[in-house]
């Protein structure tokens, strides 16, 4: 009779523990990529496919069940696809540079291509003064800013569909813990990054902050 009691509540505080650890060890994994992805970006003028790219190669550790050459690869291309477009499960937004800090400071690309740039050159030396438009300096405006937001997949049994439902659901309304496994129906997601996604997903965000080592690019924007 003990054991019929205390399983349930056993089971879920074990299955709890690992399914948050898994969330704390991806969110920590988000963190490097993100990172890697603002490096990208710094290097190859504000680039998003280049810092989807890195993106992919940050998130790989995600992906990981063997040791090998093989297991890498095989790891690096399940990545790849969780970052692409038209999966939905990985956004990047550049947060700065600005619209209104080009407007500021921008100058016509010296590679001779069409559109504006922001200048990276000579940094020290340029006048420190806030634009009209931005209210940042130029040395400001250098600064790349990237908001990830990825749509991690709860993997351990029983928890991922408790956990799902308390971030889908209002609290403590028709649609929250009363429940938690959708055994009446479906639950209506309220975030649009869960809402149609195989398997049940939470959303993590990460931000970098890092120094343009290139000239941002208005296409980019």
């Amino acid at each position: 009779m003990e054991i019929l009691i205390i399983l349930p509540v056993l089971l879920v505080l074990v299955y709890g523990i690992i399914q948050f650890a898994l969330i704390f060890q991806a969110r920590a994994v988000l963190n490097h990529a993100t990172m890697m992805a603002a490096r990208a970006g710094a290097l190859h003028n504000g680039d998003k496919a280049a810092m989807r790219t890195a993106l992919a190669s940050g998130l790989t550790p995600l992906f990981a069940h063997d040791a090998s050459a093989t297991g890498y690869a095989s790891a690096l291309a399940a990545a790849q696809l969780e970052v692409l477009p038209a999966a939905n499960l990985a956004n990047i937004t550049v947060v700065n540079p600005t619209k209104a800090a080009m407007n500021d400071f921008g100058r016509p690309r010296l590679d001779g291509k069409s559109g504006n740039e922001l200048p990276n050159d000579t940094l020290n030396y340029r006048d420190s003064s806030p634009g009209s438009n931005s209210k940042l300096s130029i040395q400001d405006a250098n600064l790349i800013h990237v908001h990830v937001t990825y749509c991690y997949r709860l993997i351990v049994p029983l928890v991922n569909r408790v956990i799902w439902t308390v971030i889908n659901s209002p609290l403590l309304s028709s649609n929250s813990m009363q429940n938690p496994f959708g055994i009446d129906g479906a639950i209506t997601a309220i975030d649009p990054c869960l809402s149609y996604m195989p398997g049940l997903r939470m959303t993590i965000t990460s931000e970098a902050v890092v120094r343009m080592q290139s000239s941002f690019y208005e296409s980019n924007l």
